[in-house]
Protein backbone atom coordinates (compact mmCIF):
# COMPACT_ATOMS: atom_id res chain seq x y z
CA UNK A 1 0.00 0.00 0.00
CA UNK A 2 2.91 2.02 0.31
CA UNK A 3 4.50 1.96 -2.79
CA UNK A 4 1.09 2.41 -4.27
CA UNK A 5 1.05 6.13 -2.39
CA UNK A 6 4.54 6.78 -3.82
CA UNK A 7 3.73 5.69 -7.36
CA UNK A 8 0.93 8.48 -7.08
CA UNK A 9 3.65 10.61 -6.09
CA UNK A 10 1.61 13.15 -3.54
CA UNK A 11 2.75 16.61 -2.59
CA UNK A 12 2.68 15.28 1.08
CA UNK A 13 2.44 12.04 2.92
CA UNK A 14 0.74 11.73 6.51
CA UNK A 15 1.51 9.12 8.78
CA UNK A 16 0.51 8.09 12.29
CA UNK A 17 0.14 5.57 14.84
CA UNK A 18 3.50 3.59 13.52
CA UNK A 19 4.24 0.91 15.61
CA UNK A 20 7.51 0.78 17.96
CA UNK A 21 9.39 -1.80 16.00
CA UNK A 22 8.84 0.18 12.82
CA UNK A 23 11.92 2.24 11.07
CA UNK A 24 10.62 5.62 10.37
CA UNK A 25 13.73 6.86 8.83
CA UNK A 26 13.08 4.45 5.62
CA UNK A 27 9.86 5.55 5.22
CA UNK A 28 10.35 9.03 5.20
CA UNK A 29 13.19 9.01 3.09
CA UNK A 30 11.02 7.15 0.56
CA UNK A 31 8.53 9.96 0.03
CA UNK A 32 11.23 12.53 0.33
CA UNK A 33 12.74 10.64 -3.05
CA UNK A 34 9.84 11.65 -4.66
CA UNK A 35 9.91 14.86 -3.79
CA UNK A 36 7.22 14.92 -1.00
CA UNK A 37 6.88 16.01 2.43
CA UNK A 38 6.31 14.34 5.11
CA UNK A 39 3.62 14.96 7.87
CA UNK A 40 3.40 12.82 10.97
CA UNK A 41 0.15 12.92 13.81
CA UNK A 42 1.24 11.97 17.06
CA UNK A 43 -0.93 12.23 20.49
CA UNK A 44 2.44 12.48 22.47
CA UNK A 45 5.68 14.61 22.65
CA UNK A 46 7.81 11.41 22.78
CA UNK A 47 6.41 9.85 19.64
CA UNK A 48 5.94 13.17 17.77
CA UNK A 49 10.01 13.76 18.60
CA UNK A 50 10.46 10.41 17.62
CA UNK A 51 9.14 11.65 13.92
CA UNK A 52 11.05 14.29 13.93
CA UNK A 53 14.79 13.00 14.79
CA UNK A 54 13.34 10.57 11.85
CA UNK A 55 12.69 13.53 9.68
CA UNK A 56 9.61 14.38 9.49
CA UNK A 57 8.76 18.25 7.68
CA UNK A 58 5.36 18.87 9.50
CA UNK A 59 4.34 17.52 12.89
CA UNK A 60 0.21 17.16 14.08
CA UNK A 61 -0.84 17.33 17.90
CA UNK A 62 -3.54 15.15 17.69
CA UNK A 63 -5.66 15.76 20.82
CA UNK A 64 -7.97 12.95 22.23
CA UNK A 65 -11.22 15.08 21.57
CA UNK A 66 -11.01 14.18 17.88
CA UNK A 67 -12.23 11.12 16.26
CA UNK A 68 -11.35 8.15 15.09
CA UNK A 69 -7.95 6.91 16.13
CA UNK A 70 -6.70 9.59 19.27
CA UNK A 71 -4.80 8.96 22.26
CA UNK A 72 -5.21 10.54 25.86
CA UNK A 73 -4.46 13.89 26.05
CA UNK A 74 -6.04 17.07 25.20
CA UNK A 75 -5.22 19.98 22.51
CA UNK A 76 -4.55 22.48 24.96
CA UNK A 77 -1.54 21.07 26.68
CA UNK A 78 -0.64 19.24 24.00
CA UNK A 79 0.09 21.25 21.02
CA UNK A 80 2.61 23.95 23.30
CA UNK A 81 4.35 21.20 24.62
CA UNK A 82 4.83 19.44 21.03
CA UNK A 83 5.88 23.18 19.64
CA UNK A 84 8.71 23.28 21.99
CA UNK A 85 9.92 19.78 21.76
CA UNK A 86 10.22 19.72 17.91
CA UNK A 87 10.85 23.47 17.41
CA UNK A 88 11.83 25.16 14.32
CA UNK A 89 9.67 22.60 12.57
CA UNK A 90 5.58 23.48 12.07
CA UNK A 91 3.12 21.84 14.53
CA UNK A 92 -0.41 21.61 13.39
CA UNK A 93 -2.81 21.46 15.96
CA UNK A 94 -6.23 18.92 15.56
CA UNK A 95 -8.71 17.60 17.31
CA UNK A 96 -11.71 20.09 18.93
CA UNK A 97 -11.28 22.32 16.26
CA UNK A 98 -14.39 23.81 13.95
CA UNK A 99 -14.16 27.26 13.64
CA UNK A 100 -12.33 30.20 13.96
CA UNK A 101 -11.91 30.52 17.41
CA UNK A 102 -10.24 26.85 17.37
CA UNK A 103 -7.92 27.88 14.87
CA UNK A 104 -7.07 31.49 16.75
CA UNK A 105 -6.56 29.44 19.51
CA UNK A 106 -4.39 26.82 18.13
CA UNK A 107 -2.33 29.96 16.83
CA UNK A 108 -2.21 31.41 20.59
CA UNK A 109 -0.83 28.20 21.91
CA UNK A 110 2.07 28.16 19.10
CA UNK A 111 1.28 25.84 16.09
CA UNK A 112 1.12 27.00 12.37
CA UNK A 113 -2.07 25.76 11.51
CA UNK A 114 -4.36 23.58 11.89
CA UNK A 115 -5.62 19.96 10.65
CA UNK A 116 -9.59 19.69 10.35
CA UNK A 117 -11.56 16.35 10.27
CA UNK A 118 -14.95 15.93 11.96
CA UNK A 119 -16.04 19.38 10.44
CA UNK A 120 -14.80 18.56 6.70
CA UNK A 121 -16.98 15.34 7.17
CA UNK A 122 -20.10 17.22 7.64
CA UNK A 123 -19.87 18.73 4.10
CA UNK A 124 -21.52 17.83 0.78
CA UNK A 125 -17.83 16.91 -0.49
CA UNK A 126 -17.62 14.27 1.90
CA UNK A 127 -17.55 11.04 0.49
CA UNK A 128 -19.89 9.24 3.58
CA UNK A 129 -23.64 8.55 4.02
CA UNK A 130 -25.83 12.10 3.88
CA UNK A 131 -27.23 10.16 7.58
CA UNK A 132 -23.87 10.28 8.78
CA UNK A 133 -23.52 13.82 8.24
CA UNK A 134 -26.89 14.34 9.76
CA UNK A 135 -25.28 12.65 13.13
CA UNK A 136 -22.60 15.42 12.92
CA UNK A 137 -24.93 18.22 12.79
CA UNK A 138 -27.71 16.54 15.40
CA UNK A 139 -24.98 15.89 17.85
CA UNK A 140 -24.31 17.86 21.19
CA UNK A 141 -20.44 16.59 21.66
CA UNK A 142 -21.45 14.96 24.62
CA UNK A 143 -22.10 11.59 22.47
CA UNK A 144 -19.01 10.05 21.51
CA UNK A 145 -16.99 7.42 23.61
CA UNK A 146 -13.30 6.17 23.38
CA UNK A 147 -12.83 2.24 22.59
CA UNK A 148 -11.88 -0.43 20.85
CA UNK A 149 -15.29 -2.37 19.50
CA UNK A 150 -14.84 -0.58 15.86
CA UNK A 151 -11.57 -1.81 15.69
CA UNK A 152 -12.00 -4.80 16.81
CA UNK A 153 -15.13 -5.36 14.70
CA UNK A 154 -13.30 -4.51 11.72
CA UNK A 155 -9.58 -6.83 12.63
CA UNK A 156 -7.94 -3.75 12.26
CA UNK A 157 -6.53 -2.69 15.87
CA UNK A 158 -4.39 0.10 15.84
CA UNK A 159 -1.35 -0.29 18.44
CA UNK A 160 -1.93 1.77 21.07
CA UNK A 161 -5.24 3.95 20.34
CA UNK A 162 -8.17 4.23 20.65
CA UNK A 163 -11.27 5.09 18.64
CA UNK A 164 -13.46 8.03 19.46
CA UNK A 165 -17.06 6.79 18.13
CA UNK A 166 -20.46 7.68 18.15
CA UNK A 167 -21.69 6.29 21.43
CA UNK A 168 -25.07 4.58 19.36
CA UNK A 169 -26.40 1.29 19.44
CA UNK A 170 -23.85 -0.63 17.91
CA UNK A 171 -21.47 0.49 20.86
CA UNK A 172 -23.69 -0.32 23.62
CA UNK A 173 -24.50 -3.41 22.27
CA UNK A 174 -20.69 -4.78 22.65
CA UNK A 175 -19.85 -2.59 25.49
CA UNK A 176 -18.77 -4.70 27.75
CA UNK A 177 -18.92 -7.82 26.01
CA UNK A 178 -15.58 -7.25 23.70
CA UNK A 179 -14.72 -10.83 24.61
CA UNK A 180 -18.05 -11.77 23.12
CA UNK A 181 -17.36 -9.55 19.34
CA UNK A 182 -14.10 -11.24 19.34
CA UNK A 183 -15.81 -14.06 18.61
CA UNK A 184 -17.87 -13.39 15.94
CA UNK A 185 -15.81 -10.49 14.54
CA UNK A 186 -15.72 -12.03 10.75
CA UNK A 187 -19.68 -12.09 11.00
CA UNK A 188 -19.92 -8.46 12.49
CA UNK A 189 -17.09 -7.37 9.96
CA UNK A 190 -19.19 -8.09 6.91
CA UNK A 191 -22.41 -6.98 8.70
CA UNK A 192 -20.93 -3.52 9.68
CA UNK A 193 -19.69 -2.91 5.91
CA UNK A 194 -23.58 -3.38 5.11
CA UNK A 195 -25.25 -1.16 7.54
CA UNK A 196 -22.74 1.62 6.78
CA UNK A 197 -23.43 1.36 3.11
CA UNK A 198 -26.82 1.81 4.50
CA UNK A 199 -26.35 4.58 6.50
CA UNK A 200 -27.98 3.40 9.47
CA UNK A 201 -26.55 5.72 12.57
CA UNK A 202 -27.76 3.31 15.08
CA UNK A 203 -26.21 0.02 14.20
CA UNK A 204 -23.29 0.53 12.50
CA UNK A 205 -19.75 2.78 13.63
CA UNK A 206 -19.66 6.11 12.98
CA UNK A 207 -16.41 7.93 14.27
CA UNK A 208 -16.32 11.74 14.61
CA UNK A 209 -14.99 14.31 17.29
CA UNK A 210 -16.25 16.28 20.27
CA UNK A 211 -16.63 19.31 17.87
CA UNK A 212 -19.19 18.18 16.03
CA UNK A 213 -20.92 20.00 18.74
CA UNK A 214 -20.04 22.44 17.58
CA UNK A 215 -21.37 21.83 13.95
CA UNK A 216 -24.77 22.58 13.20
CA UNK A 217 -25.46 22.69 9.45
CA UNK A 218 -23.81 21.43 6.19
CA UNK A 219 -21.53 23.74 4.59
CA UNK A 220 -19.51 23.04 1.30
CA UNK A 221 -15.70 22.77 1.84
CA UNK A 222 -14.99 26.29 0.39
CA UNK A 223 -17.73 27.51 2.94
CA UNK A 224 -15.89 26.11 5.82
CA UNK A 225 -12.50 27.54 5.07
CA UNK A 226 -13.68 30.67 4.58
CA UNK A 227 -15.73 31.59 7.68
CA UNK A 228 -12.71 29.58 9.65
CA UNK A 229 -10.78 32.40 8.53
CA UNK A 230 -12.89 34.90 8.80
CA UNK A 231 -14.06 34.29 12.27
CA UNK A 232 -10.07 33.73 13.11
CA UNK A 233 -9.37 37.29 11.67
CA UNK A 234 -11.94 38.84 13.44
CA UNK A 235 -10.85 37.03 16.59
CA UNK A 236 -7.08 38.41 16.59
CA UNK A 237 -8.30 41.83 14.96
CA UNK A 238 -10.77 42.73 17.21
CA UNK A 239 -11.34 41.17 20.08
CA UNK A 240 -7.71 40.23 21.19
CA UNK A 241 -6.29 43.89 20.72
CA UNK A 242 -9.27 45.23 22.64
CA UNK A 243 -8.38 42.91 25.13
CA UNK A 244 -5.12 44.34 25.64
CA UNK A 245 -6.52 48.11 25.56
CA UNK A 246 -8.30 47.12 28.53
CA UNK A 247 -5.38 45.69 30.34
CA UNK A 248 -3.85 49.07 29.93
Amino acid sequence: MFAVTLRARPTVVAFAWARKDQDLRDYFRRAHDIGAKVMYAAGEVPEAARAAEAGADVLVAQGTEAGGHVGWMASLPLVPMMVKAVAPLPVLSAGGIADGRGLAAALALGAEGVLLGTRFMATPEAPIHPNFKQAIVKSDGHDTVLTEIPDLTTQRVWPGAMSRAQRNKFIERWSGREWALRQMRRRWASKLRRLRAAGDVDNASLSFGQDAGLIDSIKSVREVVQDIVTEAEEIIKGRLPSLLRQAR
